[in-house]
């Protein structure tokens, strides 16, 4: 699926691949409320991610692909979304300093949807 063939439709919290392409980018969630989060193994935890919400919801680029637990559980183990070390201190900074969100609660909001 490339972007979100109707993102306004689902109440649940989703899990999501993010791909460029074949290039695997993040690994995402999206709340009710449409907003995304990335995981980021920097810090371990999921961030806000405006660029995404707006490629999400509106540009359409990248591809999103829905996952399971399982996946985002190897994902995450993978360290995909880790940030480049050559990334400049102020960009690091504002990437870890968004709003975040736990993984653990992240898997429980996507579990309890699939109930």
């Amino acid at each position: 699926m490339s972007g979100s063939t109707d993102p306004s439709g689902n109440s649940e919290w989703r899990l999501l691949r993010v791909q460029a392409g074949d290039r695997l980018l993040w690994l995402c969630v999206v709340n009710p409320e449409l907003w995304t989060y990335v995981y980021i193994p920097d810090s371990g935890r999921f961030h806000l991610n405006k660029g995404v919400f707006v490629d999400y919801v509106w540009d359409n680029e990248l591809t999103y692909v829905p996952i399971g637990i399982d996946e985002a559980r190897d994902l995450i183990e993978a360290r995909v979304g880790q940030l480049p070390s050559e990334l400049p201190f102020e960009l690091r900074g504002r990437y870890l300093t968004a709003e975040q969100l736990d993984v653990e609660d992240v898997l429980a909001h996507v579990a309890e949807g699939n109930r």
